[in-house]
C-alpha cells in the first residue's frame, strides 16, 4: 500500500521539527490528473513550489527529522478543515478542477482516509516524539507562494512571510533576524496569509500543545532551483539559529 506521506533524518541535539503540507504534486493514476494538464499539475496551484527541497535542506543542515505530505493539494488539502470550500476544490486561483467537481460524499470520505488522515497521523507521531526528546522543542511549518496570483492583478511585494497565531514572540524574533541577515528583503507579517485566520495543521496539532513554532512563506521564484533553494535554506538556517 503505498504511503502518502513521508519522514526522513534523525533527531540530534537540536529540538526542531520541520513539516511541509504541500510538498508534492503528486495524483494516482486512478484519479486522472483530477482532468488537468501537466502544466497545470506543475503550476503553484498543485503544490508549493520549492517547499519541500528547502525543508529537506533545513533538515539536513540542524540534524533533524522533517514530515511531508505526499500528494497534491488538489486531491485533499492538508492544510485546511474540512468545512472550507478549499478542502476539496473545484476551482483554485481561477482554474477549473474538473475531477473534484459533483463528488459524492463517500469519494470524500475515500479521500480523507486514503490521504488526509494518514499524514496527520503520521504528523502528530512525529510531534510526539520531538516532545519526548526535547523539553522545548520548535516546529517548523514550511511553506511557498507565487508571485502572482492569476486572479491577482499586482505583484506580491514580499520575498519571504511569517505566519504566527499563538506564538508571536518567536514569530517577531525570527522576522527580526531575517532583518538583519536579509535587509534587502520585505518581510510579511502575516502575509499573503493570516494565520490568525486559518492554519490548519498547526492548529491542529501544534496549538493544543502550546510549544513554539514557525509558519514560513518564502516567494516561489526565489526557490524553483537548486542554486535558490541553497541559498534561501541558508538564509533561513541562521534566522532559526537565533531561536534555539
Amino acid at each position: 500500500m503505498h504511503e502518502y506521506f513521508e519522514t526522513g533524518g534523525a533527531f540530534a541535539d537540536t529540538p526542531l521539527l520541520f513539516f511541509c503540507d504541500h510538498a508534492s504534486n503528486e495524483i494516482p493514476a486512478d484519479f486522472d490528473n483530477l482532468g488537468l494538464s501537466e502544466q497545470e499539475l506543475n503550476s503553484h496551484i498543485a503544490l508549493d513550489i520549492g517547499a519541500g527541497e528547502v525543508t529537506r535542506a533545513l533538515a539536513r543542515a540542524f540534524h533533524t527529522r522533517a514530515a511531508f505530505a505526499k500528494y497534491s493539494r488538489l486531491l485533499i488539502d492538508p492544510n485546511r478543515s474540512m468545512d472550507r470550500d478549499d478542502f476539496i476544490p473545484c476551482v483554485s486561483d481561477g482554474v477549473r478542477i474538473p475531477g473534484n467537481e459533483n463528488l459524492k460524499a463517500s469519494e470524500r470520505e475515500e479521500r480523507v482516509d486514503r490521504f488526509f488522515e494518514p499524514y496527520h497521523h503520521c504528523l502528530a507521531r512525529e510531534i510526539d516524539a520531538a516532545c519526548a526528546s526535547f523539553a522545548d522543542p520548535l516546529f517548523v511549518s514550511v511553506h511557498s507562494f507565487t508571485p502572482k496570483m492569476l486572479s491577482e492583478p499586482e505583484l506580491r511585494p514580499w520575498e519571504m512571510a511569517v505566519l504566527w497565531a499563538f506564538d508571536e514572540p518567536s514569530a517577531r524574533k525570527f522576522m527580526a533576524a531575517l532583518s538583519q541577515y536579509a535587509p534587502q528583503f520585505q518581510v510579511g507579517d502575516n502575509e499573503p496569509y493570516d494565520a490568525r485566520g486559518f492554519n490548519y495543521t498547526v492548529d491542529r496539532h501544534i496549538k493544543p500543545l502550546r510549544k513554539r513554532h514557525l509558519t514560513l512563506e518564502v516567494r516561489q521564484d526565489l526557490i524553483s532551483d537548486p542554486a535558490g533553494v541553497a541559498r534561501i535554506s541558508a538564509l533561513l538556517e541562521k534566522a532559526i539559529r537565533d531561536l534555539l
